[in-house]
């Protein structure tokens, strides 16, 4: 229980914070209408104030209020200088003091609901009181009752009268006027503003909870503001201050809270394929299907609050082979053999699982990529909570039908076609849910199944391969690429060709291209000031610009630099093959396996059927891949006749080289080998000299160009 005193202190220890400079003049105006006796001071009246605190913390702003402790009082002291000079020019000085007192009366309140303790009465209990002359002391006693809680404020505040040449005058003073509820803030100009914000707040403390029914214990926090206001003075003023009253409330009724839920929920986006928006989803000859599970994940702890996030799975499903050749219908059916699959981890929050698993029907592989997301939160009490997602749980490949789609005739045999269903379904399960929610969804790989039925067996009497190659531009995060290619036809007695086609892995072409100036190791185009030359010659390096990306069909970079003497420049170049580990196109040894391929795709040839001139080679059958870079162009700039160059650069083209191995012969694409050209071009400019180093590459049909330019200027 608290008493109604208040203590009243100054000194350095209570003074937390000062509203006003200490004596500053402030001018108040014409709030309050004039009695006639005293004699109103609003035209020569003026008062500064000090305001010091005991017992709280905080500037007493909106964002800051003057915050008192549970089971603390606050006390607040206005010290004040007075003055008023009348009409024959007498001064005439006084001290009044005004004071807050705050106070709450319970350390805690105990209620039987939680409602009870932001429970607000709107109207305060307001006593008032007048005692003592000149100075007469004013005295207000507010009580606000918050549920069973009574917190105080005792506000009093001195007024003087003296006689003056003008009559009886009452000094200037500082008024605090009553408190409400709520944080009002104050403007620049020290007014109050209009809407109250209505706080009452509570929060949970820290416990242990055995069970739902228990004393729970709460934080109230209280918030209240004022205007201290001077009155009788030449201007209006106002200074608002807010408080802010803590103390401890008990709930010791039966509170029922809600467990922690877990929930989840998803669709699915079909890429691919048919595009269909439920099960099954089918992949169609050569196209590759995709599914996009979209998650949202939701935790509410048991005071509702909630944390969500969107993790997502994914799966996609191909097949090696658009079209299948086999001896019979029966090859085409039956229920593929599977690999055992797992799932790695990667990265973190999301935390991602990632699994590849391989079927096998016949000499058809299928291939099925699967992977899902996991988020972990952080609760209000600092728990990592470890969001509900969902999974791939199981694959389940059934056996495949057969449709027959249509039969091409020839004079010598006849090929029927067939459409091949491979269906596996994917069970997925809800991870961290009350449910599971087991669901199965069935994707289809379908491939075309064809049979050729001779009506007399036919001899294959020539074999021709031919090489060939596409370019796919830059995509997504995917470079510029080129796809080498080799077309086998296979030429029958009875007149029918059949060609086979063999791609291999993609491949960029880089051009690469490095300027790099004096002094330095970085590019030149980044350099800025001076470099002195050992005799006394100084340069300047201005920044440039780098365009383009390595694998880019044109890249540039240029810097620019001032000298004395531009006819003192000089340029020596040097072309040089590539000596990085001795990597040239035809050392076949040096190369690496890209794309290895079953040996259903050997045909054993005669040769003298082969119409080739290709060498034998006893490699598996598939691709192999080389990078290397062709020429390489060293240029140097000189300055006078100084031995260290102003810029060294180097140009190079880096591509890669491939052959495949097919039939025991090494098809090479020596014939394709880049074809380039280095070149100095030196142009005189209005502001100096311009030199640029170009290097111009046909590769496969298309042209890539680099260059370095160095702008010289006069100094």
């Amino acid at each position: 229980m608290k008493t109604m005193g208040c203590i009243r202190m100054r000194g350095l220890a209570g003074c937390l914070l000062v509203f006003l400079a200490a004596f500053a003049l402030v001018s108040c105006g014409d709030d309050n209408p004039a009695s006639p006796d005293p004699t109103p001071t609003d035209e020569k009246g003026e008062v500064s104030f000090e305001i010091s605190t005991e017992g709280g913390t905080g500037s007493g702003t909106g964002t800051s209020p003057i915050e008192v402790a549970q089971g603390d009082t606050l006390g607040m002291t206005i010290s004040q200088k007075s003055k008023y000079t009348d009409s024959e020019g007498t001064v005439f000085e006084c001290e009044p003091n005004a004071s807050i007192c705050l106070f709450a009366e319970l350390d805690t309140v105990y209620a039987d609901k939680l409602e009870q303790l932001t429970a607000i009465q709107e109207k305060a209990e307001v006593q008032t009181s007048q005692e003592g002359q000149s100075p007469v002391t004013n005295r207000t006693l507010q009580k606000f009752q918050i549920g069973s809680q009574s917190v105080q404020f005792d506000l009093s505040y001195e007024t003087y009268t003296y006689a003056t040449a003008d009559g009886n005058v009452e000094m200037p003073y500082a008024m605090p006027h009553e408190a409400v509820f709520g944080n009002a803030g104050a403007s620049d100009e020290g007014e109050r503003t209009r809407t109250v914000i209505r706080s009452i707040s509570v929060k949970p403390l820290p416990q242990t909870r055995a069970s739902v029914s228990d004393t729970t214990w709460y934080e109230v926090n209280a918030i209240f503001n004022l205007d201290v206001e001077c009155m009788n003075t030449r201007e209006a003023n106002k200074q608002n201050l807010t408080f802010s009253v803590t103390y401890r409330g008990a709930v010791t009724t039966e509170i029922e809270l809600s467990e922690p839920v877990k929930e989840l929920s998803h669709t699915i986006q079909a890429t691919g394929g048919t595009a269909s928006t439920s099960s099954p989803f089918v992949a169609n000859p050569g196209e590759t299907m995709g599914l996009l599970f979209k998650q949202t994940s939701t935790y509410t702890d048991a005071y509702g609050n909630q944390l969500s996030c969107e993790p997502e799975a994914r799966i996609s499903l191909s097949a090696e082979t658009d079209t299948l050749y086999v001896q019979a219908k029966e090859d085409l059916e039956g229920v593929p053999a599977s690999q055992n699959f797992v799932f790695n981890p990667s990265g973190e929050n999301p935390l991602l699982y990632s699994a590849t698993q391989r079927f096998e029907l016949g000499t058809q592989h299928l291939q099925l990529e699967m992977s899902y997301e996991i988020y972990t939160a952080t609760d209000v009490e600092n728990n990592e909570i470890e969001m509900p997602y969902l999974k791939q749980n199981a694959t389940i490949p059934s056996a495949a039908t057969v449709s027959e789609l249509s039969t091409a005739t020839g004079e010598m045999a006849d090929t029927t076609f067939y459409e091949v269903r491979v269906p596996i379904k994917l069970e997925t399960v809800y991870v961290g849910t009350a449910d599971e929610n087991v669901q199965t969804t069935e994707i289809v790989a379908s491939y075309i199944g064809a049979i050729v039925t001779w009506k007399e067996e036919p001899e294959l009497v020539r074999v021709e391969y031919r090489t060939g190659y596409v370019w796919e531009e830059a995509h997504d995060n995917l470079p510029l690429l080129y796809y080498a290619k080799v077309y086998r036809d296979r030429y029958y007695s009875n007149g029918e060709v059949f060609t086979d086609e063999f791609v291999d892995n993609g491949h960029p072409m880089e051009t690469s291209l490095g300027l790099v100036r004096i002094g330095y190791h970085d590019d030149a185009y980044l350099a800025e000031g001076e470099y002195q030359y050992s005799e006394g010659d100084i340069i300047i390096f201005h920044k440039g610009t780098l365009n383009g990306e390595p694998n880019d069909s044109i890249r540039t970079t240029m810097s620019i630099v001032e000298v004395d003497d531009l006819d003192a420049i000089e340029v020596r170049e040097k072309l040089n093959l590539d000596p990085a580990n001795g990597r040239f196109p035809g050392m076949w040894e040096t190369y690496v396996s890209g794309k290895v391929y079953e040996d259903g795709v050997y045909l054993p040839v005669d040769a003298n059927l082969a119409s080739h001139h290709y060498e034998q080679c006893d490699l598996p059958s598939g691709w192999y891949f080389q990078v290397f870079a062709e020429k390489a162009d060293v240029t140097q700039v000189f300055y006078k006749n100084y031995v260290t160059p102003i810029y060294h650069m180097n140009m190079f083209i880096g591509c890669y080289d491939q052959f495949l191995v097919i039939d025991g012969i090494r098809i090479n694409f020596l014939d394709y080998l880049p074809k380039l050209n280095f070149n100095t071009v030196i142009e005189n400019t209005a502001s100096g000299k311009k030199i640029t180093r170009e290097e111009r590459v046909h590769f496969l049909g298309r042209n890539f160009y680099a260059a370095c330019i160095m702008d010289f200027r006069q100094k």
